[in-house]
C-alpha cells in the first residue's frame, strides 16, 4: 500500500451507511449503489497512475509517427529540390542543344516543340511523385488516432 492511501482515513460502517448524500451515478460494481464523492477520490488514485502511463504511451508513439512524418516531408523536400535542380540543368542543355543544332535548317519548329514536349513530360513525373508522397499523408499518426480511438471506446464501454 502506498503512503498516500495509508494516510487516507478510511470511513466507517456506520458512516457509509449514515449517508444519504445522492451521487449523480451508479456502479455496477458495487450493486447499483451510487458512488459518494469519496470513492470517486479513491478510484481516480488507484487508476492515476493507469492513465499517466498511458498517457505516457500515447506521448511516446506520437513522438515516434512526428518523426517518420518529419523524415517523410524531409525527404520529400529533398526529392523536390534535388529533381528540380538536375531537371532544369539537363533540360536546358538538351534545349540549348537541340536549337543550336536545328536552328538554321526546316527543323527549327518541331525542335523547338519536341524540346518543349519532353519539359513537359519531365514535368508530369515529378508532379506525379509529388503527389504519390502527398497522398501517404493519411497514414500520417495513423497508429496514434487508432490507439486513442481505442481508449476512448473502452472509458466509454466503462462508464
Amino acid at each position: 500500500m502506498s503512503a498516500m492511501a495509508e494516510l487516507a482515513p478510511m470511513p466507517s460502517d456506520a458512516e457509509q451507511q449514515s449517508s444519504t448524500a445522492p451521487a449523480s451515478t451508479g456502479d455496477s460494481r458495487s450493486g447499483g449503489k451510487p458512488l459518494r464523492p469519496l470513492d470517486w477520490v479513491r478510484l481516480l488514485r488507484s487508476a492515476g497512475g493507469a492513465w499517466f502511463a498511458q498517457a505516457a504511451l500515447h506521448g511516446e508513439l506520437a513522438r515516434v509517427e512526428w518523426a517518420e512524418e518529419k523524415s517523410r516531408w524531409l525527404q520529400m523536400l529533398a526529392a523536390a529540390l534535388l529533381g528540380f535542380a538536375g531537371l532544369l540543368s539537363l533540360l536546358l542543355g538538351i534545349g540549348a542543344a537541340i536549337l543550336l543544332a536545328t536552328w538554321g535548317g526546316a527543323y527549327r519548329w518541331p525542335a523547338l516543340l519536341a524540346v518543349l514536349a519532353t519539359y513537359a513530360i519531365g514535368a508530369l513525373l515529378a508532379l506525379r511523385r509529388f503527389g504519390t508522397l502527398a497522398a501517404r499523408s493519411d497514414q500520417s499518426f495513423a497508429a496514434t488516432r487508432a490507439e486513442l480511438a481505442a481508449d476512448i471506446a473502452l472509458i466509454k464501454s466503462k462508464l
